[in-house]
């Protein structure tokens, strides 16, 4: 009986030895994404009501300056309450309603562009997380951030700022043709508006290099965050490329597949929210190969109304 017994010990240890020594880099590692979205600084507007007096104050009582008929376009200069503070022809300072007029994006405006070569990129608040060239802490599953504020689910990190690199784009992601990844994410994302009433988004390929870029900086520098140690938040990084806009969001992702990388984004809230935003207009989709997750996906949306 002794003997029997041993021997079923013996076993149970073989086991338990096997199975606490399996290298756990074999299992597959699952995917993340995160989201962030923001309120661009409004430059133009164009009056959307028939009549629109622009005032000298910022009350409905204050002297009216001059009539705008509908359409016409005002640069801004700040906005005051529920108020835009505009440039008159005769450089006079007027106040035109909010309920009256909406931001654009003029052509004139809407021209991506590179840093100008040796220019350093604008310096990036960090966040608490790794140093370069280690792992970040990412579990499994998702998180979502909204402002600027991160939920508990978000684990991304940031590294510090290297003053020594330029903001230049990487060689690769300049195409000007979305790759078949990419043109299935723009797809799946345009079907899933469709399917809730919603225009397509317009590809913006100024903004897909710029995705892109973003993609493989989180590769290269083994991070997963919308605070990138080079190019700093979506939104300076935006700035930096010469991308305008009336608001602006970003959705990063680490995932095997394209379908995978969706439907982690589909089926969070914050995600699923820029997804099917009805202000966002255009999108750039960056899909660059590398990292634990097998791909980073970077989708940047921006609304650009005429």
């Amino acid at each position: 009986m002794k003997r029997i017994l041993f021997i079923f010990g013996l076993i149970l240890s073989l086991i338990i030895g096997v199975s606490c020594t399996q290298n756990p880099a074999q299992k597959p590692v699952k995917g993340v994404a995160s989201s962030v979205s923001k309120a661009g600084d409004v430059k133009k507007i164009k009056v959307t009501s028939d009549n629109c007096n622009v005032r000298k104050g910022c009350s409905p009582d204050a002297p009216v300056l001059q009539a705008s008929d509908k359409n016409k376009t005002f640069d801004v200069i700040n906005e005051v309450a529920d108020w835009y503070a505009v440039k008159l022809p005769d450089n006079t300072i007027g106040f035109v309603p909010k309920g009256q007029c909406k931001p654009i994006v003029p052509d004139s405006m809407d021209r991506g562009k590179a840093p100008a070569p040796g220019t350093k990129p604008t310096t990036p608040g960090t966040t608490p997380g790794t140093t370069p060239g280690t792992r970040p802490n990412i579990g499994a599953g998702n998180g979502a951030v909204n402002g600027t504020g991160r939920t508990p689910g978000d684990t991304g990190t940031n590294t510090t700022n290297n003053n020594n690199k330029t903001a230049q784009p990487a060689t690769d992601t300049n195409s000007t043709s979305l790759t078949s990844q990419e043109k299935e994410m723009v797809d799946l994302v345009n079907q899933a508006r469709a399917q809730n009433n919603l225009p397509a988004l317009k590809v913006d390929m100024e903004l897909t290099k710029v995705a892109r870029i973003k993609s493989q900086d989180m590769i290269d520098n083994n991070y997963f965050s919308h605070n990138s140690p080079k190019y700093g938040s979506p939104f300076d990084m935006m700035k930096q490329f010469g991308i305008n806009y009336v608001k602006a969001g970003e959705n990063i992702a680490g995932n095997q597949s394209v379908k995978g990388a969706h439907d982690t984004l589909m089926n969070s809230p914050g995600h699923r929210k820029n997804i099917l935003s009805p202000e966002f207009t255009h999108i750039g989709i960056g899909i660059k190969k590398g990292g634990q997750y097998g791909n980073m996906f970077t989708q940047m949306f921006i609304s650009k109304p005429k």
